[in-house]
């Protein structure tokens, strides 16, 4: 008869049997994605995810090395397939969209962030959203984003980064809620609060707790200064988000919500549908979330960059800066109209440019509800499977052998551009799931872009240096505070 002893022998040495399975027996030997090439584990329990997290774009490397379907090593060295195939991302994106959703197992922090907004929606929900929240974003709605702030003067070395992000925050409370943030002239709870979660001393650090709450959510309430800023930031967002639409509905029984700000319109338009195609309150709250997060940080990571290039490339700085002069002479006066601001052909190709080179997102991350065949390749159900963005903006054989480098004139060439479509340049994705508020974002980056370089001249800072961030957001670690600034005479 088995004492105690030996009962705890048995299980002790069925979990380290189960372990050795589940991290190396399985990932190496028997799942039929081991047949997908790609780069060979480093770790069974972070697979080739310190790659990812030190080196600047793997992916292209591997998807170069390896072929447009790649397998790579995740947590618990599970694999995971990097694909840069556009047959593929049509099916993913276009044709079988709902057969693929974000992992649940990588869900945690961006609900507690952004919500089940749009961006993680899935089914019948998404569509249901989708289809409620299009008539907001059409093209005359989207002409509310004119109201912009006015850079201060400085002439001084500085730290971009939060500057920016707080201008953007500003501009989408005006644009979203009509509602004053001014974070840019008065310390704000909602600039802090994003500023914890998006710009971390130890962005490593903040990636592995995020992974690893999905698992075990218990590392979130470990008490460490990481995880009290975190919920503290989680916490303004919410209450500030639920205070927004208490304020839109107070003013909608009163019958005084007659605002064109996204908010009012979706509030308005939801009044009009049936019970089933509506929105609950707390879906609505969620799209606060979405549009507060995905609304400020985009633009302004995008806004650095395109700052960013014009300092490394004083020439094309001049040229934007002399269609600008150009096109608005006075720049007191500086409040061009939608069609003025989207004709300026030079300002579009740096754009276009900056969001090739250095998307705000660099992978989107999918898993299969059902089983799939990729090629030769069989796909078992809940695969991750990581679209490689930036890879794709990078490829020469899409781009040219200057494919790495900044040349916004490119998309002034025919025999380049035709190499384009909306499968190989994803900087909002495409399809359903494509950033229902792209030309909200655009505008807003155009004409902040505008501004700042109407009226100031920006240089690099010799020695100043940073790493760029990868898996997670696109974005300069520790901050981008590479520009000089001097104000633009005349």
């Amino acid at each position: 008869m088995l004492d105690l002893s030996s009962l705890i022998s048995f299980f002790v040495l069925g979990t380290i049997v189960w372990v050795i399975y589940k991290i190396y027996i399985w990932p190496i030997y028997i799942t039929p994605l081991r047949k997908i090439p790609g780069p060979s584990s480093e770790n069974p329990f972070y697979g080739n995810l310190r790659t990812f997290l030190l080196e600047e774009n793997p992916d292209l490397k591997w998807i170069q090395k390896y072929g447009n379907i790649v397998k790579y090593h995740g947590l618990f060295n599970q694999p995971t397939l990097v694909i840069a195939d556009t047959k593929l991302i049509q099916e993913i994106t276009l044709n079988h969209v709902y057969d693929y959703i974000t992992p649940p197992k990588m869900l945690a922090d961006g609900i507690a962030i952004a919500g089940r907004g749009l961006v993680f929606a899935e089914g019948e929900d998404h569509k249901r959203q989708r289809k409620m929240m299009n008539p907001a974003f059409t093209h005359n709605n989207v002409k509310v984003i004119y109201t912009l702030f006015k850079p201060r003067r400085t002439e001084s070395n500085i730290n971009l980064t939060p500057y920016i992000s707080k201008a953007t925050l500003d501009v989408i409370g005006i644009v979203g809620f009509n509602y004053e943030f001014n974070s840019l002239t008065s310390p704000n709870e909602l600039a802090k609060a994003y500023d914890s979660v998006t710009n971390v001393p130890q962005p490593a650090l903040r990636f592995a707790i995020s992974l690893l709450s999905n698992y075990v959510p218990y590392i979130r309430n470990i008490p460490i200064d990481m995880n009290r800023k975190f919920k503290s930031a989680c916490e303004v967002i919410d209450r500030v988000s639920k205070k927004l639409i208490k304020e839109k509905y107070n003013k909608a029984e009163k019958g005084e919500l007659k605002g064109k700000d996204l908010l009012s319109l979706l509030i308005n338009i939801n009044k009009t549908l049936p019970i089933e195609e509506k929105m609950t309150d707390e879906e609505l709250k969620y799209q606060i979330m979405t549009f507060l997060v995905a609304g400020h940080e985009t633009t302004s990571i995008s806004t650095c960059w395109t700052l960013y290039f014009l300092a490394h490339h004083t020439h094309e700085q001049d040229l934007l800066r002399e269609e600008l002069v150009k096109a608005f002479p006075d720049k007191s006066n500086f409040n061009p109209t939608f069609d003025e601001i989207n004709s300026l052909e030079y300002l579009s190709c740096l754009v276009k440019e900056t969001l090739r080179l250095n998307s705000p997102v660099s992978l989107t991350t999918r898993t299969n509800i059902k089983d799939k065949v990729f090629g030769d390749y069989v796909i078992p159900k809940d695969t991750v499977i990581m679209v490689a963005i930036s890879a794709l903006h990078k490829l020469p054989e899409i781009w040219g052998p200057t494919a790495a480098e900044f040349d916004p004139k490119r998309w002034l060439d025919p025999s380049l551009t035709k190499n384009v479509s909306n499968l190989n340049y994803l900087p909002f994705l495409t399809g359903t799931r494509a950033c229902i508020g792209n030309k909200v974002a655009l505008t807003e980056f155009k004409v902040l872009l505008s501004m700042l370089i109407r009226n100031f001249v920006f240089q690099q800072i010799e020695g100043f240096q940073f790493k760029k961030r990868t898996l997670t957001v696109n974005k300069p670690h520790p901050y981008l505070g590479l520009l000089a600034v001097s104000k633009v005479e005349g």
